[in-house]
């Protein structure tokens, strides 16, 4: 037995004659009658008989018909299968994400699997160095991480934020149309620890204007740093995505001003480059990294 045997073989049956069947498959009458002989052969039994009226089947074949259904639906719900996976339609995706973007990673992987309702989604949070151990060991299919250095086991596709000033309510800054580091000078500021990138950045703009950088307060999150700017409690240094999130609280009175000279927060998605990457992954980053080139465009605009 052979698909293309039970396909014609179903077909006779819904059609009712060989030379209907003939027809509606595109074959000659010739080439289904030899492939139902074929497969009567393969059976060892008969599955039509001709009489007066036309082609009849046999009781075995009633029988065998049920059967083929079954297979031939399997067939048919495979193919749809294979097809999903070829276009990276189904599966599951383990997704390792940084805690500065989990607000709007999870909107950016909701609008995905809207689109593709077979698809499978682990979303965990983790600090980037964690996050990049994990993709470059095949833990994770994808993260979304604070731009690494160049490492040979890691795919990156980075991107760039221009940081925003955030001000307390009543802020004397409050008037100005932008902040600059000269501003800032002795002000109280929340900052997000010494490594940080922003934070070598500013403090490298204070030394190189010779302006007082004055920490109060450190936080592991651009969130909480929000928070306590909402507070009045000093001036951070926001990345815009974090800014627009918080900006939808009800609660939130901070102000927010572009800061010179310019301060960049530097993310990527990243890829195992030594693992192999399903075709939903494949699929699922093209759509991250066109949702990234759009969130940054519209933010810098």
């Amino acid at each position: 037995m052979n698909a293309k045997q039970l396909y014609i073989f179903q077909e006779v049956i819904h059609s009712g004659s060989i030379s209907k069947a003939a027809r509606r498959l595109g074959l000659t009458q010739p080439a289904v009658s030899t492939a139902i002989a074929n497969l009567e052969s393969d059976m060892g039994f008969l599955l039509f008989k001709r009489n007066h009226y036309g082609t009849e089947m046999t009781i075995e074949a009633k029988s065998f018909s049920e059967g083929v259904e079954r297979v031939i639906k399997a067939l048919n719900n495979l193919e749809e299968l294979a097809e999903d996976l070829k276009h990276g339609r189904v599966g599951k995706l383990q997704i390792g994400c940084m805690p500065g973007l989990s607000t709007i990673t999870p909107k950016i992987a909701a609008r995905f699997m809207r689109n593709n309702p077979e698809v499978k989604l682990s979303l965990q949070t983790f600090p980037s160095k964690k996050v990049e151990e994990w993709v470059a060991a095949g833990h994770f299919d994808l993260g979304i991480v604070e731009k690494p250095q160049s490492k040979n086991e890691l795919e990156i596709f980075p991107y760039k934020f221009e940081m925003l000033c955030a001000l307390p309510e009543d802020s004397r800054l409050a008037d100005k149309e932008e902040i600059t580091i000269e501003d800032l000078d002795g002000k109280p500021m929340i900052t997000l620890g010494d490594a940080h990138q922003t934070t070598m950045q500013l403090r490298s703009l204070a030394s190189r204007h010779d302006c007082q950088l004055n920490v109060v307060a450190e936080t592991q999150l651009f969130p909480s740093a929000m928070a306590l700017v909402n507070e009045g409690v000093g001036y951070a240094l926001i990345d815009p995505v974090t800014a627009m999130e918080y900006g939808k609280r009800s609660d939130s009175q901070v102000i927010l001003r572009p800061f010179l000279p310019l301060v960049e927060f530097e993310v990527a998605i990243i890829l195992p480059k030594f693992h192999l990457v399903s075709r939903l992954c494949q699929h699922f980053q093209l759509a991250l990294r066109e949702e990234f080139d759009h969130l940054v465009q519209s933010l810098t605009n």
